[in-house]
């Protein structure tokens, strides 16, 4: 099952799990660097709390609606191998990649960011 950020515990492992990151971890699939996927994880956070405008859902129509995002969240393992959004494609979308440090010195705020606001816009 997912980890939700709006659980004490969960949102604690994650911060832990953020802070352990070096650039020794290996990744376990795709095709992006921990650099990349960092970076991934900020703009969709910023989506999620409105810095940056959401352009519109992308991907198969099932999981365009409430029932289906929650399938994909929380009920279904996550499928190797599934596009990446285009705005949060790193590797196509010409978004600069901060160094590690700052990638992940941005997550952390913009988790915290998440947890004071305790809602996201849809993403």
């Amino acid at each position: 099952m997912s980890a939700n950020i709006f659980n004490q515990k969960d949102y604690k492992d994650i911060k832990n799990r953020i802070n352990q990151l070096t650039t020794q971890n290996q990744r376990q699939w795709g095709k992006m660097s921990l650099e990349q996927t960092l970076e991934h994880c900020n703009i969709q956070l910023r989506i999620g709390l409105g810095i940056v405008a959401e352009t519109g859902y992308e991907g198969p129509s099932m999981f365009r609606t409430k029932l289906g995002r929650w399938m994909l969240l929380y009920a279904l393992p996550w499928p190797k191998g599934t596009e990446t959004p285009s705005k949060m494609n790193i590797l196509n979308n010409g978004s600069p990649v901060p160094d590690l440090e700052n990638s992940k010195q941005e997550l952390l705020e913009l988790l915290e960011k998440v947890q004071s606001e305790n809602r996201l816009k849809p993403h």
